[in-house]
């Protein structure tokens, strides 16, 4: 009996997602139709619909104890919530009898009854028919027989109740619905866990939360449903009832649904577009939510028109984009969770993450049951002017939780890049191998608190438009994903470490002068080598702009994830070596600037034009990279031509560890120089 425990552990909590996330908001806008067509108030059918969305949610969150999991704060604030909801689902029950007809809004508890019932059997058929690994036509099968058996009750009881007329009416729009409801279960995928063995949820949850990617998507992820909750239902509500057109606004719904959901998941899943960043999409996902509830706020100090409609429509795609990037991350955190515990994430942790989730869903239809339950009581009590004014003021709440999801997401610490090392790593844990340095870097990265650096984006974004270059030879350029590679580039002043990170369209960590990552030494640095070169700049000016520069300067410099260079102390230089060998290991490029801007004292600073002489002990970062991995690294010269606003990418060289280091260093030093000098037009021999 003991050996049949695992097995039964087999049988996983299933997961429904995609578009299925909407269907409550189409039931939603269903019983507002139904209540203006029976009791002439939509409001009060959304009230009522929204109090058993909350009941049947906290009656969910009770069975599997999940208050438990909820510090002190959360949960006396979620029961105060609780009880301030059930306050007013009763005075809905209660008060509104009285001014109402009284058999219709019995009619009206059956049809929100029936709607809420399906919506809870409809999830447990599609989860049966998952967990019996039931065919697809088997799983339409059953859920076309469910839907006609609640159907026909329905249609039982409004034709026994209600004129011909309204009956067809509203049993057509529950067969709508149904049919809604349908393609969108049958389209969203179903995510299975399975986990071999029992694990403890409450020490793994503990764990977790020192991790940062993983602390930082679950408040991101929370507060983006809890925002869906409030936003979605209040918006539809306040158009639906201002302008009267429910039928339109289910339209709106499904079809700004449909289409961004369809062309969210092709970006983020198309094999051509694995470079996409899911954060960035959450990032445009979040911030076209914003604007729309914030312009629809505005229109709704006016009488509703197309642009109410319009930012409807927005705030509907920037909420389905928001979700489809965060059911992406969450397929990350999975990868992130399995790199901190060991072990890919079970049944337990499974259940813990629905748990929280349904929790923040609770919360956010708590809100919205306020926000409806005073329309509800104050519509009839305060004038249309005044009405009119209170509206957009329940958006407040939407507007707050959408803004405060938009900065937690500025805080997750999961690029594209970090995300396809960690697979990587993964699939070498798999097979039984390790990569110390890559670990390393995903520990401090994933692990411990770090955010990305989106400031240094803003700066490239503002900066390209003055830097503006035609990139060639990209054809020359063939990387292997597991070897990394050296960029070589002519310094040019500052113009060329300027338009290779702006326009180099892969990856790379850039080595930079040990001076410029020294916040100490930086304004001496580029006083002496850029800024008292500048004819065209008054003396008096030129050192202190250089300790004005220097800060930010500095602050770049850590951005953009340089390598310090130690060019003057042969000690410290085996540091910058060794940090190299170690990031290349790591899957990470280099790009390099092995120019010596003062050969034999013949000139201070770095040519404006023309390619200077070359140190050659930069290939040994090669040499070490091969002695660690036996992977032969790729050399790519690079010319940044001002004049012609060219960067170009000449023919590669690879490390042949064959040669001698010496002779390998010359080699290779003397390949890309040359090749350099032929982008550039200029003899090599004259040169030299």
């Amino acid at each position: 009996m003991h050996k049949q425990e695992p097995a039964r552990e087999q049988v996983t909590a299933v997961r429904i997602e995609g578009m299925f996330s909407f269907i409550p908001l189409f039931n939603y806008l269903y019983c507002l139709l139904a209540s203006t067509v029976l009791v002439e108030r939509p409001l009060l059918g959304g009230a009522l619909y929204m109090a058993a969305q909350v009941t049947a949610s906290g009656g969910r969150m009770l069975r599997r104890d999940a208050l438990k999991s909820l510090r002190p704060l959360p949960r006396i604030s979620l029961i105060l919530l609780a009880v301030l909801c059930l306050v007013l689902s009763l005075g809905l029950l209660l008060v509104y009898p009285f001014s109402v007809n009284l058999p219709h809004l019995w009619v009206l508890f059956a049809v929100i009854i029936l709607v809420r019932s399906r919506f809870a059997l409809v999830i447990r058929l599609h989860r049966y028919g998952a967990r019996r690994s039931l065919t697809r036509v088997q799983r339409m099968v059953r859920l076309v027989e469910l839907e006609l058996v609640v159907a026909g009750l329905l249609a039982m009881i409004l034709f026994l109740s209600q004129p011909t007329d309204t009956s067809w009416y509203l049993l057509g729009g529950f067969i709508l619905t149904s049919m809604l409801e349908g393609y969108a279960i049958t389209a969203s995928p179903v995510v299975q866990h399975e986990s071999a063995t029992p694990t403890d949820p409450a020490s793994e949850t503990d764990a977790l939360s020192k991790v940062n990617a993983v602390r930082t998507f679950r408040v991101a992820s929370s507060i983006t449903l809890t925002a869906l909750q409030v936003s979605m239902i209040l918006i539809y509500t306040l158009i639906a009832v201002t302008a009267g057109d429910l039928l339109l606004c289910m339209g709106i719904a499904f079809v700004f649904t449909y289409i961004p959901c369809r062309i969210t998941q092709r970006v983020l899943h198309s094999p051509r577009n694995q470079d996409r960043d899911p954060t960035n999409v959450l990032l445009v996902g979040l911030s076209l939510w914003l604007a729309s509830l914030v312009t629809l706020a505005q229109h709704l100090m006016r009488t509703p028109g197309i642009w109410a409609y319009a930012t409807l429509a927005g705030c509907t795609a920037g909420t389905t984009v928001a979700l489809s990037a965060l059911r992406k991350l969450d397929g990350n955190m999975q990868e992130v969770i399995a790199f901190a515990t060991g072990s890919r994430p079970g049944h337990s942790l499974e259940l813990v993450r629905e748990a929280q989730a349904s929790l923040s869903g609770m919360v956010g239809q708590m809100i919205a049951l306020i926000g409806l339950s005073l329309l509800v009581f104050f519509t009839e009590s305060v004038s249309a002017i005044s009405l009119q004014t209170l509206q957009p003021s329940l958006l407040i709440p939407a507007a707050v939780l959408v803004l405060a999801a938009l900065l937690a997401a500025f805080r997750l610490p999961m690029d594209k890049q970090v995300a396809q090392k960690l697979h990587r790593f993964l699939l070498l844990k798999d097979n039984g191998e390790t990569n110390l340095p890559l670990q390393k870097q995903l520990e401090d990265r994933i692990v411990k608190v770090n955010h990305r650096h989106y400031g240094i984006k803003l700066i490239m974004l503002v900066l390209r438009p003055f830097f503006y270059i035609k990139l060639q030879g990209k054809e020359n350029v063939h990387l292997d994903q597991d070897i990394a590679c050296v960029f070589a580039c002519n310094h040019g002043e500052l113009y060329g470490p300027i338009v290779t990170n702006l326009y180099i369209p892969y990856s790379f960590r850039p080595w930079v002068i040990s001076e410029m990552t020294d916040k100490d030494e930086v304004a001496n640095y580029i006083y002496t080598f850029t800024i008292k070169r500048q004819r065209w700049l008054p003396e008096r000016i030129k050192l202190p702009l250089s300790k004005m520069l220097a800060p930010f300067l500095a602050w770049i410099m850590h951005s953009i994830e340089s390598i310090p260079v130690y060019r003057n102390d042969p000690r410290k230089l085996i540091l910058t070596l060794r940090a190299s060998a170690a990031a290349m290991e790591a899957g990470d490029n280099l790009l390099i600037f092995p120019e010596n801007p003062n050969p034999q004292g013949e000139q201070q600073g770095y040519l404006q034009d023309g390619i200077g002489e070359f140190f050659s002990g930069f290939v040994t970062v090669a040499q070490l990279y091969e002695r660690r991995t036996g992977k032969c690294a790729q050399f790519y010269p690079l010319y940044a031509d001002k004049k012609k606003r060219l960067l170009t990418f000449g023919q590669p060289v690879r490390y042949n560890p064959d040669n001698a280091p010496a002779d390998e260093q010359i080699r290779i030093s003397d390949h890309l120089r040359g090749e350099m000098l032929r982008i550039a037009g200029m003899d090599a021999a004259v040169e030299g």
